[in-house]
């Protein structure tokens, strides 16, 4: 298998030596190619939909959507549509995790944030943390990131300790979160149902290119469809049937690019017949025509 090659966001693009963080906020397109960084970032989905590639990986995202990178982590976002109606928008947080982390060093209480300062690189640890994907039930994370911007922008007096005051409130809200995800209760239960989604999800992967239904798609995980249709927001941050819409134009669009199959034999092979239907829907997907986006 032939190794990508993944361009490295050096860390003096964004910090300098007065700040070891910085706050941007990006109307993701397709200009940017997938990239790694030399620093820990925060990426949080303010506004619309789209995907997330994160490594070998594609994910769905929507409103809502915290992602933690830590260093070295290769991914790249892309809006579902490139339609300027419908933007996806990204606020970053990155920073210099050591710098940070000396920073905090002695402040009260500290050290009851460890899994929070361990999944930020702030913590010293054997092993190193993978990226993680939150949901923001509470809120908290879109006012961290909605005040964090605009501070950062004006450099008005006293923003460098609002700053840190607002990012240790997250470090909080990221401890509570993560610990009551890691309750025995919690995890007895987020277990059950990721194993189950995931048998849902493996159905829907082998089966997208005939006709599919929720009951089907329940039936084979062996759960009810109305579990279903409950974890599947949580999990994918999309609807069961926005997940199968998005599952076959990715498929769409990879045989438009690497196959001379006709759009009508591409719309079966995704699992439509109705190649109007399917014409229509995958532009208002990708912004294009599936003729224009081979074209493109």
């Amino acid at each position: 298998m032939i190794k990508r090659s993944v361009e490295l966001t050096p860390a003096r693009l964004f910090l300098d030596d007065k700040l070891p963080f910085y706050v941007n906020r990006v109307s993701e397109s397709y200009a940017l190619q997938q990239h790694a960084h030399e620093f820990t970032e925060l990426c949080y989905v303010f506004e619309g939909q789209g995907f997330h590639y994160i490594g070998e990986e594609t994910l769905s995202v929507a409103q809502g959507d915290l992602f933690i990178l830590p260093v070295g982590t290769d991914h790249v976002f892309r809006p579902r549509s490139t339609d300027p109606r419908y933007p996806l928008v990204v606020y970053n947080f990155l920073f210099d995790a050591a710098r940070m982390a000396r920073a905090l060093a002695g402040l009260p209480g500290i050290d009851e944030l460890r899994t929070a300062r361990w999944q930020l690189d702030l913590l010293p640890a054997p092993e190193r943390p993978g990226w993680r994907r939150l949901r923001d039930d509470s809120g908290a994370y879109r006012t961290f990131f909605a005040g964090a911007y605009p501070e950062l922008l004006g450099r008005r007096t006293g923003y460098v300790p609002r700053m840190y005051g607002a990012f240790l409130v997250l470090l909080t809200e990221l401890e509570r979160h993560l610990a009551e995800n890691g309750s025995e209760r919690g995890e007895a239960e987020t277990a059950r149902g990721a194993g189950a989604l995931a048998a849902a999800l493996d159905y829907i992967r082998s089966a997208y290119g005939a006709p599919i239904t929720a009951a089907q798609a329940a039936a084979a995980a062996q759960m009810s469809e109305r579990q279903l249709h409950r974890l599947f927001p949580r999990a994918t941050g999309l609807t069961f049937a926005q997940y199968v819409q998005d599952l076959r134009v990715g498929r769409a669009r990879e045989l438009l690019r690497t196959t001379r199959m006709t759009v009508q034999q591409v719309a079966e092979a995704v699992g439509y017949q109705d190649k109007g239907y399917f014409a229509d829907l995958f532009k208002k997907k990708t912004g294009l025509t599936p003729r224009a986006y081979r074209q493109r």
